[in-house]
């Protein structure tokens, strides 16, 4: 029996899907002629009377919520205004941030530049990061501590000191032992010389 006998064969591609016929109106917005994508008008159906009102009501609701906090309730404003109201909402955050108030932590940026540089900054001393603050104390601490160690104060350094002078004085010991000791052998070879002869 042949694989897959039995089984419906899948059509590819699905049907033929073409756009919209669109005329434009007297607004300038594109219309489409089709019946099927038409908006639908109040006296179509007398069913759906009742559920187009209260999607026209939610729809209002919906416009009003998402109308901005400083702007007007109309949508349709002009490019001019728009900037406008821009500048407007922007010169409003700028008070409020030189008032002092501030804004919700969640919603501050934290890589955020709020200052911009000068090129007559640049020259100036600027702040260290916490992490060069750190390496420069430690850089500093060393420095102290290697002053105090060359200084012989540290306890490491008098322990070193001691060790030191321990190791000189056995040195010492070990060199006077050496000299004693060659001079009781030129001493015994003077004294084996001066019998060899007599």
């Amino acid at each position: 029996m042949v694989r897959g006998s039995g089984k419906f064969k899948q059509k590819r591609g699905g049907g033929r899907n073409f756009s919209k016929n669109m005329v434009l109106d007297e607004n300038g917005t594109a219309v489409s002629t089709d019946k099927r994508w038409a908006p639908r008008g109040k006296g179509d159906d007398d069913e759906d009377d009742s559920d187009e009102e209260e999607e026209e009501e939610s729809e209002e609701e919906e416009s009003e919520e998402e109308a901005p906090a400083g702007g007007s309730a109309q949508p349709e404003l002009s490019r001019a205004e728009r900037k406008e109201l821009k500048k407007k909402q922007a010169a409003a955050k700028a008070a409020k941030a030189e008032d002092g108030e501030e804004e919700d932590e969640d919603l501050i940026n934290p890589n955020h530049v709020g200052k911009k540089l000068n090129i007559s900054d640049l020259g100036a001393p600027r702040e260290l990061s916490r992490r060069e603050r750190e390496q420069k104390e430690k850089q500093e601490a060393k420095d102290r501590y290697w002053k105090l160690h060359v200084a012989g104060k540290t306890d490491q350094a008098k322990a070193d000191l001691g060790r030191l002078a321990k190791i000189r004085a056995e040195r010492e010991a070990a060199a006077a032992k050496r000299k004693a000791e060659a001079e009781a052998k030129d001493a015994e070879i003077a004294a084996k010389a001066a019998a060899a002869r007599r």
